[in-house]
């Protein structure tokens, strides 16, 4: 993690502090209320709040896409297609569907049982 972000962290959110403070995960102050490109730029400067989203510009399967979606010039459209397309998605609820212990498989079966 950038070490001026770590600093700064550690002074709003000191161990055993007393009070809870919340912290925007994209610190660009002039865009984490909006929905931009920003956070990519962050993660790729070492400046990801939290760790999952500093692995995404570290791992080298995610880093590329990343750094694709950082230097875009069309975020916006595209994520508007991407909600698109996420809006459309059936929900299974109750009995319908399952919370996954793993994403790879249907809960109670094994790999070999899949290609059967």
């Amino acid at each position: 993690m950038d070490w001026e972000l770590l600093t700064s962290l550690r002074r709003t959110c000191p161990q055993n502090a007393a009070v809870d403070r919340a912290i925007n995960l994209d610190q660009n102050p002039f865009s984490s209320s909006v929905i931009d490109k920003s956070f990519y730029n962050q993660i790729m400067r070492r400046r990801g709040v939290l760790q999952i989203d500093q692995e995404l510009a570290i791992d080298s399967l995610s880093k590329p896409m990343v750094a694709a979606i950082a230097s875009s010039s069309d975020f916006t459209t595209k994520f508007g297609q991407a909600m698109v397309k996420l809006g459309a998605i059936q929900v299974l609820t109750g009995t319908q569907g399952e919370i996954r212990r793993s994403c790879r498989t249907v809960n109670g079966q094994t790999w070999p049982s899949l290609f059967n």
